[in-house]
């Protein structure tokens, strides 16, 4: 387990229901290519807040990884979405562009 994983994993296990910590531990677990756990943590944040276009980004990101286009595909379509209604245009397009490798 990487320093950073081991500083998120335990800032989270401290609060349970602190979703930056949770994010931040899955941006971890992404970076070091544990995309399944990256994964289990992004749907948790996306659960309790579904405007949350970056973790929404990152979960596409993070189920492309792993060959689960399908899933990546809807989650990349909210993506889009989310990022159109709070005007992220950069964001929008990387989600465009990751959608097409979903086909």
């Amino acid at each position: 387990m990487s320093e950073r994983i081991a500083l998120f994993f335990d800032k989270l296990e401290g609060n349970p229901d602190n979703l930056l910590n949770r994010f931040s531990l899955a941006q971890a677990y992404f970076e070091s290519g544990n995309y399944e756990q990256a994964i289990i943590h992004l749907t948790i944040c996306i659960e309790k807040r579904t405007d949350w276009m970056l973790a929404s980004l990152l979960l596409g990101k993070a189920l492309l990884e792993s060959g689960k286009k399908d899933e990546a595909g809807v989650i990349l379509k909210q993506t889009i979405i989310l990022a159109r209604k709070q005007g992220h245009e950069d964001p929008e397009q990387e989600a465009k562009l990751l959608l097409a490798e979903c086909v």
